[in-house]
């Protein structure tokens, strides 16, 4: 089915989530709403596009099930290790080098069920350790389901598979059922916030994290996503990316500059 007919077909289901909810998901990719409302049209084992309209017109539950299906789960702490490699050895110790800041802020957008926050809050407390600078973490999210997980910071062994067992006995505590715990005062660094990154967030940040999030919005709404994080970023801030994503196509070439290509890195260019 071609863009404009998925449009065509998915406008009324997207006017009922904002009646219902005050959401707008129009800046979704139209390919990935319509998967998303076939995964929900599995969940409710129904079989006619009609009838699901049907069901997401009658309650608000449903506008609300299929708005957490749309948000992203990231699972295991420190994904895609080279990345924080790079922003351990390279990007971070940098950062400090130019602009000796008195505090490091960091916002982790679309969180999920917290390995990312938390995996920030480990190295930046490292950091902290070292070098005696405070660092806050701003984490937010669409669903609340994922940011209570988040707030407990409870995982299982297959969420750790990239944390060292040195980092491991550092910064987690093991609980009576054989899960892991990240420690208190790691956890007490990052503040939540339930809310859509296109709205309003308050505050500047020298790190901005968001990665796999870019590929279900299309490219206009990637313009506005990087002119928002370029005011968003205090001087020579650092934006991560999804190693799937780029500025290719967009105005954000001319306000970031790619550090690492490979690994998705960008620097704020300061106007």
């Amino acid at each position: 089915m071609s863009t404009l007919k998925i449009i065509d077909k998915l406008s009324p289901l997207i006017n009922s989530v904002k009646s219902k909810t005050g959401i707008d998901i129009s800046n979704f990719k139209p390919a990935f709403l319509e998967r998303r409302v076939l995964y929900r049209m599995r969940i409710l084992e129904l079989d006619n596009y009609a009838d699901y309209l049907n069901q997401l017109s009658s309650t608000i539950d449903e506008a609300k099930m299929l708005y957490i299906a749309l948000s992203i789960n990231v699972t295991k702490f420190f994904r895609d290790p080279d990345v924080w490699v790079f922003l351990d050895n390279i990007a971070i110790p940098n950062l400090i080098k130019d602009l000796h800041p008195k505090q490091i802020s960091v916002w982790s957008c679309a969180c999920a069920s917290g390995e990312e926050p938390h995996s920030l809050s480990i190295l930046l407390g490292e950091y902290y350790k070292q070098k005696q600078i405070p660092y806050r973490i701003l984490a937010t999210d669409i669903s609340q389901k994922a940011l209570d997980h988040s707030k407990e910071g409870v995982y299982v062994d297959a969420n750790l598979i990239h944390v060292s067992l040195e980092r491991l006995a550092e910064n987690f505590t093991q609980t009576s059922d054989g899960k892991f715990q990240v420690k208190l005062h790691l956890r007490n660094k990052i503040t939540y916030q339930k809310i859509n990154m296109m709205k309003n967030i308050s505050g500047t940040f020298n790190i901005i994290f968001c990665r796999n999030v870019l590929i279900y919005y299309d490219k206009q709404t990637h313009e506005e996503i990087f002119k928002m994080f370029n005011s968003k970023l205090k001087k020579n801030g650092l934006l991560v990316l999804g190693q799937d994503e780029s500025m290719i196509g967009t105005n954000g070439n001319k306000l970031f500059e790619l550090l690492d290509p490979k690994n998705r890195v960008y620097k704020k260019i300061s106007t």
